[in-house]
């Protein structure tokens, strides 16, 4: 059957304000664009947009799918100001010795000024607890989950991870980056069956924001990947498209897996530093609010250039966490080295800080840069303290990296931050702590259109409203531009062709009017 869409403004983004009056649409593809008058006779159903903007479809090219869906039932310690707020909450809500696990508390906003420790949790006795931070980059734990993990003040600090102590050489409950999995992985793993309904609901949500599908990663988290997996066999169906990321502990173990059309595998997935947050990202000089201290190194340089090569002999791509300057400094040095497959290009994820020289030779490769525009209001202004205003020219340069001809995908890193494509495109183009990164609307949707695509090689068949192309599209109420991304409601998420969620409450608030 032959559906056509018309009677709003679709914009293709295959250029900047190009517009067409119609598409027609077949078996998932779009077969047909042009004009109402001439595409109607073809069609067996129409689709009225009445008025509304049609876009390609949003896609995040960075989140964690099956976290946001966790954080969706846990307790939201993003929202919490205080640290007494957090404790008794928390305590309010612990089931005798069942663990309990919850996330998004940020020293940044907390009035105590301080990150939280065992000692603040210690009055509860029988249940481990463990409260990851906002960037995931760092949890704190109370002293049964340390018992529980045999973790004591003369544990080891693992390779790419800090047990944290304090000035007496005792235990304050911290565990950054690496250490993290001494005490994560007591955690009594996950059922395919409990993951199957978290992803649902996650799906669910992120339909709502407009998203017709993620690039995802999360195969090492959920005990075996076979695991996580199953599960998102059994919870996707063609509603919603799913690139799934290898971490670099399963990424040789799936390599027998077959994709499916709505989940695909891609690049391994590595981690090279931390978080600007938590003091872990890898940085060529001191934190300026922390001397002596250049963050965390996630490998040591034999086993990175190890996980490179394993990549490579399999003719696949890395994608690679790296915030600090150095971190990335450290990748490009390998990438250089050992170059992506031909046709291939390597992603690197966030990309924070840089510098010039970096700049110049980051351009020479075939990369693709995933940003995550949200981060600025975010991190801004305590980040400042964190790199001092020398290092700001060339941290967050979301513009300059655009203008220096980087092809760049946008995501959120949910649940870092907000899973909602529209406060990502309104954050990078209205950056208020860096003017003069700001993009321009065209160029912030293409992060989440275009861009997305670009970051898969998917460039010729997503990202676009064009004959060939899927039929994935996102109807919002009003055209996006810098006054109304944080106006503009969802009214539809399409994919391949089929409406998988309408905005209810504005149909009925126009039936009621």
């Amino acid at each position: 059957m032959k559906t056509l869409w018309t009677d709003g403004n679709i914009f293709t983004m295959h250029a900047e304000d190009q517009k067409i009056e119609a598409v027609l649409v077949e078996d998932g593809k779009i077969i047909r664009t042009g004009s109402k008058e001439s595409l109607l006779p073809l069609a067996n159903k129409v689709n009225s947009l009445k008025g509304a903007t049609m876009y390609p479809g949003f896609v995040d090219s960075h989140i964690h799918l099956v976290m946001h869906g966790e954080k969706l039932a846990y307790l939201d310690l993003s929202t919490f100001t205080s640290i007494n707020e957090i404790v008794k909450e928390v305590a309010q809500r612990v089931d005798g010795n069942e663990w309990y696990v919850a996330e998004g508390w940020n020293d940044n906003k907390l009035i105590e000024g301080r990150q939280i420790y065992c000692s603040d949790l210690d009055h509860i006795i029988e249940t481990p607890i463990v409260l990851k931070r906002v960037c995931r980059h760092v949890l704190v734990a109370n002293s049964k989950a340390m018992e529980l993990a045999g973790i004591t003040k003369d544990t080891p600090n693992p390779t790419g991870g800090i047990i944290g102590k304090d000035s007496d050489g005792n235990l304050n409950g911290l565990f950054y980056d690496e250490a993290q999995q001494l005490i994560t992985s007591k955690i009594p793993p996950a059922t395919t069956e409990y993951l199957v309904d978290v992803i649902k609901n996650s799906v669910s949500d992120l339909q709502a924001k407009g998203l017709t599908g993620v690039h995802t990663e999360e195969m090492a988290y959920y005990g075996p990947y076979t695991i996580p997996l199953q599960a998102y066999r059994e919870a996707i169906d063609k509603n919603f498209r799913v690139h799934l990321l290898r971490h670099h502990d399963a990424f040789e173990k799936m390599q027998g897996e077959k994709p499916s059309e709505f989940i695909e595998f891609g690049a391994m997935k590595i981690f090279v530093d931390g978080s600007l947050g938590g003091h872990t990202a890898l940085l060529s000089e001191d934190y300026s609010d922390n001397p002596g201290n250049k963050g965390v190194a996630v490998h040591d340089p034999g086993k990175l250039e190890q996980l490179v090569q394993l990549a490579r002999k399999f003719n696949e791509t890395i994608a690679v966490h790296v915030i600090g300057d150095k971190a990335t400094e450290i990748i490009v040095g390998l990438i250089e080295k050992y170059p992506a497959p031909a046709g291939k290009k390597d992603r690197l994820i966030h990309v924070n800080v840089l510098s010039e020289e970096l700049m110049e030779r980051m351009i020479k490769l075939p990369v693709v840069l995933d940003l995550q525009p949200i981060f600025v209001p975010s991190d801004f202004p305590w980040v400042i303290d964190r790199l001092g205003n020398n290092r700001l020219k060339w941290a967050y340069a979301w513009k300059t990296l655009i203008d220096r001809g980087f092809e760049c995908s946008g995501g959120s890193d949910s649940p870092v931050e907000v899973a909602d494509p529209l406060l990502g495109m309104d954050a990078a183009v209205n950056n208020s702590y860096l003017p003069e990164q700001s993009l321009s609307a065209f160029e912030a949707i293409s992060l989440f259109t275009t861009g997305s695509a670009k970051a898969i090689g998917k460039e010729n068949v997503r990202g676009k409203i064009l004959p060939g192309y899927d039929a994935d599209f996102t109807v919002v109420s009003t055209e996006l531009n810098k006054t109304t991304f944080l106006k503009a409601s969802i009214l539809e998420t399409i994919v391949a062709g089929e409406i998988v969620y309408k905005n209810n409450s504005l149909v009925e608030n126009e039936t009621n009017n």
